[in-house]
C-alpha cells in the first residue's frame, strides 16, 4: 500500500545505516530483508510510473482490436466488391465477345443482302422472259395436239411424195 511504501522511504530507504553492506556485518538474515526491502521500494517506484503506460496499453489494445473488427470488416466489404467487380468485368469480356459476334454476323448478313438484291434485280429481266417463253409455251401447248397429228399424218401419208405436194397437203389439211 501507499501509506507503508511512504513510510518505508522517510525512515529506511535514505538512512544510511540501511544498506545492505552495513546490515552484512550485523546480520546475514537482515542483508536479505534490507535488499528485500530496497527491491520492493524499487518496484513500487517503476510500478508507478509503468502503471499508467500499462493502463494505455490497455486502452491502445482495446482501440486496436476495434479498429482491426473494422478493418476486418472493410477488407470483406473490399473482397465482396472485388468479387462483384471481376464478375461485372467478367460479363463485360462474355457482352463484349457477343457484340463483336453479332457485328460480324451483321457483316455477312449485309453482304448475303447486297448480293440477294443484285443476284434479285438481274433476275428481274429474266422474270420478263420466262414470262413470254411460259406464254408461248402456252399457246403452242393448246396448238400441240394439232401440230401432233399433222406432223403424223404427214410421216404415215406423204413421206413417199415430193416435198412440194407434201407442203400442198399441210396447207390443205390445216
Amino acid at each position: 500500500p501507499a501509506v507503508v511504501m511512504k513510510r518505508i522511504r522517510e525512515r529506511f530507504i535514505n538512512h544510511p545505516d540501511f544498506q545492505p553492506a552495513v546490515i552484512k556485518n550485523v546480520s546475514s538474515a537482515c542483508e536479505g530483508l534490507c535488499k528485500w526491502v530496497r527491491a520492493m521500494e524499487v518496484y513500487d517506484r517503476v510500478a508507478k510510473v509503468v502503471a499508467p503506460k500499462r493502463e494505455r496499453l490497455r486502452e491502445a489494445e482495446g482501440l486496436l482490436d476495434i479498429q482491426m473488427q473494422k478493418l476486418n470488416t472493410k477488407r470483406a466489404e473490399l473482397k465482396t466488391l472485388m468479387d462483384r467487380l471481376q464478375a461485372l468485368n467478367d460479363e463485360f469480356e462474355e457482352m463484349n465477345n457477343r457484340k463483336k459476334e453479332l457485328e460480324n454476323n451483321i457483316e455477312i448478313c449485309s453482304q448475303k443482302l447486297i448480293r440477294a438484291e443484285k443476284l434479285i434485280s438481274g433476275l428481274g429481266g429474266e422474270k420478263e422472259r420466262w414470262t413470254e417463253a411460259a406464254r408461248l409455251l402456252g399457246i403452242r401447248y393448246t396448238d400441240l395436239t394439232g401440230d401432233t397429228l399433222l406432223s403424223s399424218g404427214t410421216v404415215a401419208y406423204l413421206g413417199a411424195f415430193t416435198v412440194d405436194y407434201r407442203l400442198q397437203c399441210q396447207q390443205k389439211w390445216l
